[in-house]
């Protein structure tokens, strides 16, 4: 087995856009994750992985002996390497704050602003998508992922406007898609949701339940819950590896006092 190098995360955010900040918009990012004890111990493993400064990995290809040439020349091995650039590379000793900050961060924040945001982990099965978004749950502030650092982030500006102007509303909702089916991990009886657009709401998913969220730790809990609920599966990558894609949704309402007594909606 070689090692894989890790997952990919897009972070992107929708909203005015100004000329030159295009870039700003969406960016790409490439993580390495380290080898695994059981791939260490493997007499096939390699390391096919290179991280050249913060924006270049290099990949290693190798394969067998292919020609005579090859054979005459004592080479019983070929190695093609393959350079890719993104917006950002982190290694197999990145942090998790690191990623957050550099990546996340600024499309989390801009949410307060009315963006909208997303941050989308991708990659093969056994690549730290679900540890780079959630991270570990065993109470450690240095392993929170991507999720819970910026819910932390949007409640502690949301303490820091108390007054008697603003007024926020926190809802999430969590679902799944396995098999092509949509389906409310909140709610695991409603399934085969339907994806519908209007211009009110624009794009949104029939029937899926938002829950109200007061703080960190209850989104946390709905996190939880919801993966609690995913379909699983065994694989030689991941012992439980997640067998669908899951989507996790925030929305944060914002609201003046004077809101409340105009005629238009909030």
């Amino acid at each position: 087995s070689r090692t894989q190098p890790g997952s990919g995360c897009g972070s992107s955010r929708r909203g005015p856009a100004e000329p030159g900040d295009l870039d700003d918009h969406f960016r790409v990012v490439i993580r390495v994750r380290p080898p695994l004890e059981r791939e260490l111990v493997s007499p096939v493993w390699q390391n096919i992985v290179a991280v050249s400064g913060t924006t270049e990995i290099c990949l290693s290809e190798v394969v067998a002996e292919a020609s005579a040439g090859d054979r005459a020349s004592g080479s019983s091995q070929v190695v093609t390497n393959h350079s890719f650039t993104f917006d950002c590379v982190y290694d197999q000793d990145s942090s998790q704050p690191d990623v957050y900050e550099n990546t996340a961060r600024a499309s989390a924040l801009s949410t307060l602003q009315g963006y909208n945001a997303t941050i989308l982990a991708y990659g093969p099965t056994g690549t730290g998508k679900t540890y780079t978004m959630e991270g570990v749950r065993s109470g450690q502030s240095k392993g929170r992922g991507i999720i819970p650092r910026s819910m932390e982030e949007i409640f502690q500006h949301i303490r820091s406007c108390r007054g008697p102007q603003p007024r926020f509303l926190v809802r999430a909702s969590y679902l799944q898609i396995y098999n092509e089916i949509l389906s409310d991990l909140l709610k695991p009886d409603r399934s085969h949701l339907v994806i519908r657009e209007d211009r009110r709401r624009g794009v949104f998913v029939e029937g899926l339940s938002e829950w109200l969220c007061r703080s960190p730790g209850e989104v946390q809990t709905l996190m939880e819950r919801g993966s609690a609920a995913r379909a699983t599966a065994q694989t030689a990558a991941n012992d439980a590896s997640s067998r669908s894609h899951a989507v996790f949704i925030v929305i944060v309402e914002q609201t003046e006092s004077g809101d409340e007594a105009s005629d238009g909606p909030p």
